[in-house]
């Protein structure tokens, strides 16, 4: 039987066309038949794994050799000095930076201190040495009504006490108060009688914190959220005390204690403002000690 042309013709086509379906030109690698061993050529920039017998980018490797006082940065492959060891010495009390390598004299808090009795006394607070252990001339107590709980529009509004401090070190400064339980409760008595409202209106912030946990509050009022469990409004906090006898404690939201902060920005006067709340709760005197920058 006769075969024309036309079929060999055929036949060479397909045969080209399965040849060049095996070629792979994909990630620079040429494979030869075969599965096992791996026997895949790979090109240029590629080397061979033979282990997945996949061809990979090739790792450049740093041979470079550094002198004397150089150390090798592998990542840029760059000899790169060697810091100059501090060897200051500082003097008696003074701590060394090393990373700066300077001196740094301790840090000593300041502490603005004010005695309560030496606002002008309004309305029912009074003027007290009948408990002994006070600093100053004496002690002050709220003497009338209690003043929770009679509307957030009324809060800080009976037996307003002003005073102006002196601030020379701007900063953040915590505020405690020496104040004392004057009348004991039948039941609870460190819960009763034990708190005057607080508000700093001119500080730059004015704020609890519980280091503890981390978390701030801010009084309602001062536009800032969140906000102390129990009582607060018109940018005023509740503090209070749950000691019985003279006690710096000095704590904000309840059954959740924080401590009270003032940042003052700039070295000026600024105002505090102490009102009453609960009767027969006596205040000695208040002091903001200065925080160490972080």
């Amino acid at each position: 039987m006769k075969i024309s042309k036309h079929f060999f013709k055929l036949i060479a086509s397909i045969i080209f066309l399965m040849v060049l379906s095996s070629c792979s030109d994909s990630a620079g690698e040429t494979d030869e038949l075969g599965d096992e061993p791996c026997i895949k050529t790979c090109r240029g920039e590629y080397v061979l794994n033979e282990e997945t017998c996949n061809c990979e980018e090739n790792i450049f490797v740093c041979e470079e050799v550094c002198e004397t006082g150089f150390t090798l940065n592998d990542e840029t492959c760059e000899c790169e000095e060697d810091p100059v060891p501090c060897t200051l010495v500082c003097d008696s009390g003074e701590t060394l930076n090393e990373e700066t390598c300077e001196c740094e004299a301790p840090f000593v808090p300041t502490v603005i201190a004010v005695e309560a009795e030496t606002a002008t006394l309004v309305a029912d607070w009074k003027e007290k040495t009948d408990n002994d252990g006070y600093t100053g001339n004496g002690y002050i107590v709220w003497e009338g009504a209690a003043q929770f709980w009679k509307g957030a529009e009324d809060i800080g509004k009976a037996g307003l006490l002003t005073y102006k401090i002196n601030v020379t070190v701007p900063g953040t400064y915590l505020f405690q108060w020496r104040s004392f339980i004057a009348k004991l409760a039948d039941e609870k008595p460190a819960t009763e009688h034990n708190d005057s409202w607080l508000r700093m209106p001119d500080a730059d912030n004015f704020y609890g914190f519980k280091n503890a946990t981390g978390t701030i509050v801010y009084p309602k009022g001062s536009g800032k959220t969140p906000n102390p469990a129990g009582e607060n409004g018109n940018g005023f906090f509740k503090i209070y005390t749950n000691t019985i006898g003279w006690s710096w404690t000095s704590s904000t939201s309840d059954h959740n204690p924080h401590q009270v902060y003032a940042t003052f920005s700039e070295a000026k006067e600024y105002t505090i403002e102490i009102a009453a709340r609960s009767n027969y709760h006596g205040i000695d005197s208040f002091r903001l000690t200065l925080q160490k920058p972080e």
